[in-house]
């Protein structure tokens, strides 16, 4: 019999929740849980369904975006699923606790990511193929300055970024080429709405 639920992936969909309740996505301003969510169901409909890797994708934005540490996560999670958070997790201020520039914060991820486990490359997929479709799904119903004002960069800063990103987190891997073919087709559409 197959197993269709997963209590580690379980424990880290009600830990998210209740870690992103006060939050909601820029531009939509739906519950900010939807976006963990949503990448926590594409990599499964990518065949992915390792439960470290899931629960890490559901995980994959709180240390970086609430108040939660990553000390305090280890104390409900394997040494796998911390492994792909802190991945995933871009580092947002200086070791002087000064605020870094949003290229900085970029290009250092990127950089990770060029090292980075399988299972993090994935969610990294996942979450910039989420937030592209977001962002499409957004531009339909939005102003176009308004939305590109949403970001603290250029439009065609992002549109880089996430190429640079996709290159960096794919690597050729044929484990990962349905997501990077996903992001890439995204990217595009995204390109015809540059002001």
């Amino acid at each position: 019999m197959e197993i269709l639920h997963s209590p580690v992936v379980e424990h880290a969909i009600r830990l998210a929740a209740v870690a992103h309740q006060s939050q909601k996505r820029k531009s939509s301003g739906i519950s900010y849980i939807a976006h963990p969510m949503s990448v926590c169901l594409i990599l499964t409909k990518a065949g992915f369904h390792n439960e470290d890797i899931l629960a890490a994708a559901v995980l994959h934005d709180v240390v970086e975006d609430t108040d939660f540490t990553i000390e305090q996560l280890k104390e409900h999670f394997s040494g796998e699923v911390i492994q792909y958070v802190s991945e995933m997790t871009e580092q947002k201020e200086s070791i002087s606790g000064e605020k870094r520039s949003w290229r900085d914060r970029k290009q250092d991820h990127i950089e990770v990511m060029q090292q980075a486990t399988l299972g993090a490359r994935a969610i990294e997929l996942a979450d910039k193929l989420h937030n592209l479709e977001a962002m499409l799904f957004d531009l339909q119903s939005e102003n176009k300055s308004e939305f590109w004002g949403h970001f603290g960069a250029s439009p065609n800063e992002i549109i880089q970024y996430y190429r640079s990103m996709i290159d960096a987190a794919g690597q050729s891997d044929q484990q990962l080429e349905t997501l990077v073919q996903n992001c890439n087709a995204r990217l595009d559409e995204l390109k015809k709405y540059l002001p």
